[in-house]
């Protein structure tokens, strides 16, 4: 039997395969290919897959969240680079801006729990 996170893991990746099997679809029937849309593929593949399930399962497990969200910004940012390299003009920018918004999210995450560290003396979970 799976635990929580293999649920919600294996959960996410099976709405991306029904998004991406329903993105097939659309493009034979009308000629619409989600390779034309990169901020849409954006939110596809960094939203649905990566950090969807890791922010859902840092707000809700118990224990240390602070590696499930450094994934989640990391591979934000990873797949928002990879997708901005074939966009243009406005989705250029808008790609861009969300890997360094969540690059700077991640930075100041850290700062924050950092400072919390100092205060107490002691490592805290930030929730």
């Amino acid at each position: 039997m799976l635990d929580r996170t293999g649920r919600v893991v294996f959960g996410s990746l099976l709405v991306l395969v029904l998004i991406l099997t329903g993105s097939i679809i659309v493009e034979d029937q009308f000629g619409v290919a989600l390779q034309e849309y990169p901020v849409l593929s954006f939110l596809i593949f960094g939203g649905v897959a990566i950090a969807a399930p890791q922010l859902y399962l840092a707000a809700v497990e118990e224990g240390p969240t602070r590696s499930r969200i450094q994934f989640a910004a990391i591979g934000t940012a990873v797949i928002a680079t990879a997708f901005a390299g074939y966009a243009d003009g406005i989705q250029y920018l808008l790609l861009a801006t969300a890997g360094t918004v969540a690059v700077v999210g991640l930075l100041c995450y850290e700062v924050l729990r950092w400072n919390r560290i100092t205060e107490d003396g002691t490592p805290a979970q930030t929730q």
